[in-house]
């Protein structure tokens, strides 16, 4: 577009002073425009050096991660048969391997009862009827003239009976018991008699033959106006560990199904489950079974009182404790001298091996349960270990009755503790006064597990984790394992191969763009860059150096990293996983050195952050490159400003210019005219 006011700028002069104008204009915005050309090259090399240090800014982080602590800390754990155990490591742990045989898991305690017809059958089959009305004396009147009281027995859909009906003047508390107590047909199976409570008197009818359930039901009914009798509620008690006694009211004709769901949705519930079992065999294949929700000798159950129908028996858990006859008192300290510290016991292992033992309580003064049955459990577990079968002993004080238990775990055939034996002197001391047998405990609820040689008891099957120390064990079966603890070498690994790989990106796009290309005729982005040039020899040189390891590991050269003829790196993996196995520790001082030597990771990570970081000799490059770009930018910006300005006030000008001489022109014209005029007439 021509530059000036007056689009026929020249027209009045015949001088092509537009033309001359774009002309000059033209030179000098080529000239400002050089300004583009090096900002297009500031920019194309900032570019450049900010993609360097991107890749220096990767390699530091990698290079960061190889001189921390917390990089080494990293374990793995295997286990030679996870059929038998697994197991979970915290970083930091020791390596090694450790031996785990587990001779049996922990389980959950439970009992079941005897069977019954089907899960609706009645749990509680009265055998016992007491009348609701009270009697201040035997000769009370119960039975008006005509009314009458019937007592069933056995099975309520063919039961015996007796019938009494009230003679004339009555019958009295002593006639009925009489009526029923002298019958012959009656009297063989009930029994009449009189209990007394705050009310007054009562009369019982209960069955004299022991038998439960429907064959021993006793049923009583009277007229109207006769006392009812109702059974007295019997009640389920147990206790689960050293928990509060559980107990739970049941009925007369409490069903099978709704006892379990009364247990397991009481509020109290210590931590039992109780379901209907159907067995599928016989005529009773419906059983009631109590389990603990945990598992472990802590939580086993014991039954205190029952309804004689259930005949709960114990399932799982049965197994015996040795427990003291007196109880131990600590008001003052329990003195352990050489005149009472020796407890003399008898081993009978598997193959029916005898062996004879003393053990001998250190001697000291005690002043907790916790540390006298600590004290006895070693005596018995050291003279197990060196003399006898290596056996794990649980010795406990119980803290309200101060009674000592001691128990096997059941590795051991047998165990006598003599204490009848003169020689066991400890005898008085820990409360027992007679010889006991501690059984083999085969059906203990407790894990029992050896360690490395070492036999432990543990409630759970899980979260085993203060046996090996930073090792949480998790038992599946009963078996041999090798847990192995190992260095988890994969972040080591990666590390490296980052900056490996970074590297040989960083250093093909340095050869790239540091030189001149014949093709293109030009400079490449980073030629002109005297940081490139000293952080490719840096590089370099890193890689080379080398630390005192006292070993055979001292550079990154001996890592499986070689130097091909481009300059850049080979990584062989298989090599540097097999260094990591076999020279670990050498590998570590020589990543993260030691207390008196750096090691290369910190070397790394500095000289990479001294090129790459803000302040670093890059950023200050790049800073520079910006500063001038925004420089050359103003003055581009500048330049173009005055070019216009210039122009459009010579535009101006030649407007004016183009005119005088468009006057002048027509002057002459008309000058030239009058001229031509003048000499016609002539």
């Amino acid at each position: 577009m021509a530059t000036g006011t007056v689009t026929s700028l020249g027209l009045g002069s015949d001088i092509d002073l537009q033309g001359l104008l774009d002309t000059q204009k033209e030179a000098d915005e080529t000239i400002a425009g050089l300004a583009l050309d090096e900002i297009e090259e500031l920019q194309a090399r900032e570019e450049a050096l900010s993609s360097v240090q991107s890749k220096l800014l990767t390699m530091k982080s990698s290079a960061l991660n190889l001189s921390l602590s917390s990089t080494y800390l990293y374990r793995k754990v295997t286990s030679s048969n996870d059929d038998v155990a697994t197991a979970t490591v915290l970083d930091g742990t020791g390596t090694g391997t450790h031996k785990v045989v587990t001779s049996r898991l922990a389980s959950s305690s439970s009992y079941i009862s005897d069977g019954f017809e089907s899960e609706s059958a009645t749990v509680y089959v009265p055998t016992v009827r007491q009348s609701t009305d009270s009697y201040s004396t035997l000769n009370d009147t119960v039975l008006e003239e005509g009314q009458t009281l019937t007592v069933n027995y056995g099975n309520k859909d063919d039961p015996l009976s007796l019938t009494i009906t009230g003679t004339a003047g009555g019958m009295s508390v002593q006639n009925v018991l009489d009526a029923i107590n002298t019958d012959a047909t009656m009297s063989p199976y009930v029994t009449a008699s009189t209990y007394e409570d705050e009310d007054g008197i009562h009369i019982q009818i209960e069955s004299t033959t022991g038998e439960t359930g429907e064959d021993g039901r006793v049923q009583v009914t009277g007229s109207d106006d006769v006392t009812s009798f109702t059974a007295p509620a019997e009640t389920l008690s147990f206790t689960v560990g050293d928990g509060e006694v559980f107990t739970i009211s049941v009925p007369g004709e409490t069903r099978l199904d709704g006892l379990a769901k009364r247990i397991n949705e009481a509020d109290d519930n210590p931590g039992v489950t109780a379901k209907v079992i159907y067995t599928g065999t016989g005529d009773t294949p419906y059983q009631l079974i109590l389990e603990a929700n945990d598992s472990g000798e802590d939580n086993r159950i014991t039954i205190i009182s029952q309804p004689d129908s259930l005949g709960f028996t114990e399932s799982n858990g049965k197994g015996y404790t040795m427990t003291g006859d007196d109880a131990i008192s600590f008001a003052t300290p329990v003195t352990i001298d050489n005149t009472n510290n020796a407890i003399v016991f008898e081993e009978v292992n598997e193959d029916e091996e005898t062996v004879s033992l003393t053990a001998e309580i250190a001697a000291g003064d005690y002043e907790t349960a916790e540390e006298l049955a600590n004290a006895v459990e070693k005596a018995l577990e050291n003279v197990s270990k060196e003399q006898g079968n290596n056996t794990d002993y649980q010795v406990s004080i119980d803290s309200e009755t101060g009674l000592m238990s001691i128990s096997e775990a059941g590795t051991l055939n047998s165990v006598t503790i003599d204490w009848e034996n003169a020689s066991s002197t400890a005898a008085s001391t820990l409360g027992f006064t007679e010889n006991k047998t501690i059984t083999p405990m085969d059906s203990s609820l407790n894990a029992m597990l050896t360690v490395d040689g070492n036999t432990y008891q543990r409630q759970d099957n899980t979260g085993i984790n203060n046996i090996i120390e930073g090792i949480n064990l998790k038992l599946y079966s009963t078996g041999t394992s090798t847990i192995t603890i190992d260095n988890d070498t994969e972040d080591i690994e990666t590390e490296i191969k980052a900056i490996v790989e970074a590297y040989n990106t960083l250093m093909t796009e340095i050869d790239e763009n540091d030189d001149y290309d014949e093709a293109e005729e030009s400079w490449g982005s980073l030629a002109q860059s005297s940081t490139i040039r000293t952080l490719k020899q840096t590089l370099q040189d890193l890689i080379t150096s080398t630390v005192d390891t006292n070993g055979s590991i001292t550079s990154l050269l001996d890592l499986g990293i070689e130097i091909k003829d481009d300059g850049t790196l080979t990584l062989d993996e298989d090599a540097l996983n097999k260094i990591l196995s076999n020279n670990y520790d050498e590998v570590v001082s020589l990543l993260k050195g030691t207390d008196n030597v750096e090691g290369l990771g910190d070397r790394l990570n500095d000289s990479f952050g001294s090129y790459a970081l803000s302040g670093g000799y890059l950023q200050d490059e790049i800073d520079t490159l910006g500063d001038r770009v925004d420089r050359l930018g103003k003055d581009y910006k500048e330049n173009m400003v005055r070019i216009e300005k210039k122009y459009e006030l010579m535009a101006t000008e030649y407007t004016k210019l183009d005119s005088y001489l468009s006057e002048l022109a027509n002057i002459g014209n008309y000058i030239d005219s009058m001229m031509s005029t003048n000499k016609s007439k002539k």
